[in-house]
């Protein structure tokens, strides 16, 4: 039965890996799009063919989604989870990471709602 708990552990925090990994990079691209929404608004008064905002509001939806999958993959981590001192860290720093991620996607997403409000007071 070990085998199995161990084999599923470590196939759950290879996933939660990869996961991480597909956020970090979707995370850069959301902090840059909603830094460019703004800037783009301000100085085009062309009609882009894909409008920011859209993209930027699909991009924060399939983020979510990632970031509740890797709270699930977490909670499974610590049910499964050997006992010891080794995994209890590793526990500990997946969890830092999705707290960190959490918090860099509110950040942006609250910084370009702010804005999208400062452009409507404006119209």
């Amino acid at each position: 039965m070990s085998v199995l708990t161990s084999s599923s552990w470590e196939d759950l925090r290879k996933t939660a890996r990869l996961l991480e990994n597909d956020i970090d990079v979707k995370l850069v691209a959301f902090s840059k799009l909603g830094v460019s929404t703004g800037a783009s608004s301000l100085s085009s008064e062309s009609v882009p063919l894909i409008n920011s905002d859209d993209m930027f509001d699909t991009m924060s939806m399939e983020l979510q989604q990632l970031l509740n999958k890797l709270s699930q993959i977490n909670d499974k981590m610590s049910e499964l989870a050997p006992s010891g001192a080794a995994t209890m860290h590793t526990i500990k720093r997946h969890r830092e990471i999705l707290m960190d991620y959490q918090q860099e996607f509110s950040k942006t997403s609250a910084r370009v709602c702010a804005r999208r409000e400062r452009e409507e007071l404006l119209r």
